[in-house]
């Protein structure tokens, strides 16, 4: 369940009101307010209804060319419960996130703050500690820090959407969380010491297999108002995370054959790229009413 809500001039409240009313949305709550800065007086809109109305809305008035020119602010925010005369099988259908909500969680994710670095270094030391002792708890608790399912995610989505700057961010962060990756395989690889105990690493179809659900059931808890998202991270961070920590402690404690580096390295781009096109095949099925340049002006 969402809010909607609308800041716009008063000539716009009308068309707006009309909108909602055409994807089923009966009530329409609307504000007096003024905005300093611009010092200005405007309404705003609201509406609090189910997540697939919600989402018609938004696309709705993204899409409007009676609104495409107008000075407007828009919001949209989950709600735990909403208490009125719809039904609640109706109400209550979680079924698909207003399109700004994906991509700017997406935004969100792959911001290089001081705490994305800390969780990428710390879960990368706890992956390498687990793979060079063939330790599950260790590669397990890794998974819950290691941030890369939703950097992957910014790329695909970034593709998809023609966001040129969400997928250089999502590259960006990928490429740091790799990086920290290997870094934090080499330091554990130097200070612990082998050889390396993990030897469980999947051939080329059972990664792609794996990969593939990895994403599709990724872009669908992005859509989700109950999607375990958390859940989904913690796979794609150990099918992403484990082949440049592995990479790193090898480099320190002994490199195997050259044939076995490169099926590492070919297994890590292939997980990477799977996942990448079946969420963006994903949001290809299910996303495309939302697409609209406006959300990147």
């Amino acid at each position: 369940m969402h809010e909607i809500r609308a800041t716009v001039a008063p000539e716009r409240v009308a068309t707006i009101a009309r909108l909602a009313h055409e994807v089923g949305i009966e009530r329409v709550s609307v504000a007096d307010v003024y905005i300093h800065g611009p010092d200005v007086r405007r309404q705003v809109i609201s509406v609090e209804t189910s997540t697939p109305k919600a989402r018609a809305f938004v696309e709705a008035f993204l899409n409007s060319p009676d609104l495409c020119n107008g000075d407007y602010a828009l919001t949209s925010r989950e709600l735990r419960a909403i208490v009125n005369n719809d039904d609640l099988a109706e109400l209550t259908q979680p079924m698909s996130e207003p399109f700004p909500d994906v991509m700017q969680d997406l935004w969100q994710l792959s911001h290089l703050t001081p705490s994305y670095i800390g969780r990428a270094a710390a879960g990368a030391v706890l992956l390498a500690t687990g793979i060079i002792d063939d330790n599950p708890v260790s590669i397990v608790a890794a998974a819950l820090f290691l941030p890369f399912l939703a950097e992957v995610l910014a790329v695909s989505f970034g593709i998809w959407g023609h966001d040129r700057r969400l997928l250089l961010r999502g590259l960006r962060a990928l490429a740091v969380s790799t990086a920290l990756a290997f870094a934090a395989g080499a330091l554990v690889g130097a200070i612990q010491g082998g050889p390396i105990a993990f030897h469980e690493f999947r051939g080329p179809l059972s990664s792609f297999a794996i990969s593939a659900v990895i994403g599709i059931t990724a872009g669908l808890s992005n859509a989700d108002d109950t999607g375990r998202r958390y859940l989904i991270g913690v796979a794609a961070a150990v099918q992403l995370a484990i082949f440049p920590v592995w990479f790193g402690a090898a480099t320190v404690i002994g490199l195997p054959a050259g044939e076995v580096i490169w099926s590492r390295i070919g297994s890590f781009f292939l997980n990477v790229g799977t996942i990448a096109a079946a969420a963006s095949a994903y949001a290809a099925l299910h996303l495309q009413g939302g697409r609209s340049g406006r959300l990147r002006r």
